[in-house]
């Protein structure tokens, strides 16, 4: 027969337990949403790029969902903590303006151990972010790239118009009398290749057609001009030879290289972890890029620690009275997230030059908002 000291003993092991399932719950509740509506709020910054791709491209609904979806793949990154400290913010907001937290202190639950329960879902949404960063985004942002590729070679076309000389074309000059955007084919077409400045050459043929081909690499594409009766034309300037050569079918070839900058190195966050870690390890801290990569590796790992920090800032600045608890959150998550992007930006630039070296450029942010969040959180503990 349990005593009544036991009794006692029970209910205050499991009272903490019940408020932990209480405070996650309401948590987790505005978390979902608020990560849908940020989601949404991203793509529609997004969605020129996207009709873009409808009216000049004439892709089909289907494949500008899949873009879409790619594209917010590489959101849920930046999403998952800020929606995780808007959902923690709202919800103690409203604890705050509805005195729940008076009567939680009242019965000696100290802030402290209110904290330690929204940990657990706090660890999870760093596990998760962290999942996203190292797998799934180099993935969505290689698929987006692949799809923009395909779709691009083959409907690149669109983008010469009759008549005219169309530069910047795959670094290609191309002028062609008649464009059959249907058929994704040229007719009377006259191209300048100058992609090797020692060995210009130009292409003469009575029709021509674009087709994508399929690539070994996963970040990047290919396309192919398919010249028909027609003569390439090269003269070589040193020797002055003039050289002429007539074909039926000519395969010239264009490297679309996306994923890649102006310097043809692949961007950071579309790298997979493995090809990271061969890239830093081949490469020099003392070099930009061998910078880039240590930089991207660390803020990997960064951003995936923030929702264990957005814990202290969303109980210290939720217990704030607002006017409107859930406006007056989403503003504050958006200032706090906000002010963490601009100094990650800074101390990429630091890093960059050399100022910084990786693990505390990429921690920076972290830190400030460690040290703001212990600042709020000791001043909601009373």
């Amino acid at each position: 027969m349990p005593t009544e000291k036991n009794w006692s003993l029970t209910f205050s092991y499991w009272r903490p337990m019940r408020l932990d399932w209480y405070i996650t719950t309401e948590v987790l509740g505005t978390f979902v949403g608020s990560g849908v509506f940020i989601i949404f709020i991203l793509l529609m910054f997004q969605a020129l790029r996207l009709m873009d791709f409808f009216v000049i491209h004439g892709a089909s609904g289907l494949i500008i969902l899949k873009m879409a979806f790619f594209m917010a793949i590489a959101f849920l990154p930046i999403v998952l903590p800020l929606a995780f400290l808007i959902s923690v913010l709202v919800g103690f907001s409203r604890f705050s303006s509805d005195s729940e937290l008076v009567a939680m202190k009242a019965c000696g639950i100290s802030m402290p151990r209110i904290a330690a329960g929204l940990m657990v879902p706090a660890i999870l949404v760093s596990a998760l972010t962290l999942k996203l960063t190292l797998t799934w985004v180099p993935w969505g942002e290689a698929s987006f790239k692949r799809a923009e590729g395909r779709l691009g070679s083959s409907r690149a076309v669109t983008a010469i118009r009759e008549g005219t000389f169309t530069t910047g074309f795959f670094d290609l000059l191309v002028f062609a009398d008649k464009v059959d955007t249907a058929a994704n084919r040229l007719h009377r077409v006259f191209i300048f290749d100058e992609r090797e400045q020692n060995n210009p050459l130009v292409y003469v043929a009575r029709e021509a057609e674009i087709i994508p081909i399929k690539t070994n690499s996963e970040l990047g594409a290919s396309a192919m001009f398919d010249l028909y009766e027609g003569s390439m034309h090269h003269s070589q300037l040193e020797t002055r030879l003039y050289e002429k050569m007539d074909f039926e079918t000519y395969h010239l070839y264009l490297k679309i290289d996306d994923a890649k900058d102006s310097n043809g190195f692949y961007r950071p966050p579309s790298i997979p972890q493995g090809e990271l870690l061969e890239l830093i390890r081949t490469s020099s801290p003392d070099e930009f890029y061998g910078r880039e990569w240590r930089g991207e590796y660390h803020r990997r790992f960064a951003v995936a620690m923030t929702p264990m920090i957005f814990v202290l800032l969303g109980i210290g600045f939720g217990t704030f009275r607002f006017r409107s608890a859930k406006a007056g959150a989403i503003v504050t998550g958006f200032v706090i997230v906000t002010i963490y992007w601009v100094v990650q930006l800074m101390g990429t630039a630091a890093l960059q030059k050399g100022t910084l070296t990786a693990p505390y450029a990429m921690q920076l942010p972290n830190l400030i908002m460690l040290a703001l969040g212990a600042f709020s959180f000791y001043r909601s503990t009373w």
